[in-house]
């Protein structure tokens, strides 16, 4: 079973693959943008290995910064298959998606019922922001292919120095980090290095888990390139799959 599906998610790419090629197989020199999105059909008797092929060299080719519009056309291509692609996928699992879809709807309706509840979820609402901006701050610091911010820099490590000097000040590390009374003294106690390290262990671990998230999209793209490079999938890739 784990076999088949992962043979028919294989010809799934091959084939979206081959179709966005095929029109970039109809693309010349000289020809015009518009005309080449009607070449969807390949030439008969031409195999989709010949036809990624001859694809190839009109591909390379096609530069951003040459003709941005074709670029942008086929990304947009691309784009619309894996879409197609996840919600392909999703539909294969209606149990969990009918089950996301009910949590989803009963955690927005109690933010618009009035109850004894009402706090707790103001507090996982709070909770959840305050952990996210954690993550979109890891994940700005390395999804820019070389060129993300310094979030430790300019976030992380001030806010790390500020929870020392705020626990070796107040002799406690009982205060809030978040809100309208954080970084204030409530009681005095002891502030070791463990103590602090838990104050500031989530916030830290968010952000890496937020580096790590944003160096999929350079991985994922370094795949695609050497997929496309190439009809059948290496050995080692067809493992994996």
């Amino acid at each position: 079973m784990v076999r088949r599906r992962a043979g028919q998610k294989r010809a799934k790419r091959e084939r979206s693959q081959a179709h966005v090629l095929s029109r970039l197989g109809g693309v010349k020199d000289g020809q015009d943008t518009d005309a080449s999105y009607s070449t969807d059909v390949e030439p008969s008797g031409r195999s989709p290995r010949g036809a990624q092929q001859s694809a190839r060299g009109v591909a390379e080719q096609v530069k951003f910064f040459k003709t941005p519009l074709k670029v942008s056309y086929y990304s947009w291509l691309y784009v619309q298959s894996q879409l197609r692609a996840a919600g392909a996928y999703a539909m294969e699992y209606p149990r969990t998606l009918l089950y996301s879809a009910v949590v989803g709807m009963l955690y927005t309706a109690m933010h618009f019922i009035r109850g004894p509840h009402t706090r707790v979820i103001s507090s996982l609402d709070g909770t959840i922001s305050w952990y996210s901006y954690w993550v979109v701050l890891g994940i700005l610091s390395s999804i820019g292919l070389g060129a993300g911010l310094h979030t430790f820099v300019l976030f992380l490590g001030p806010h790390i120095a500020r929870v020392t000097l705020t626990a070796h000040e107040c002799q406690s590390v009982v205060f809030a980090v978040r809100g309208s009374g954080a970084f204030e003294c409530i009681q005095a106690g002891g502030a070791g290095f463990s103590d602090i390290l838990q104050k500031v262990i989530l916030e830290s671990l968010c952000w890496g888990a937020g580096t790590a998230i944003g160096e999929l999209p350079p991985y994922f793209i370094a795949r695609a390139a050497a997929r496309g490079s190439s009809l059948e999938p290496t050995q080692g890739e067809s493992l994996k799959d």
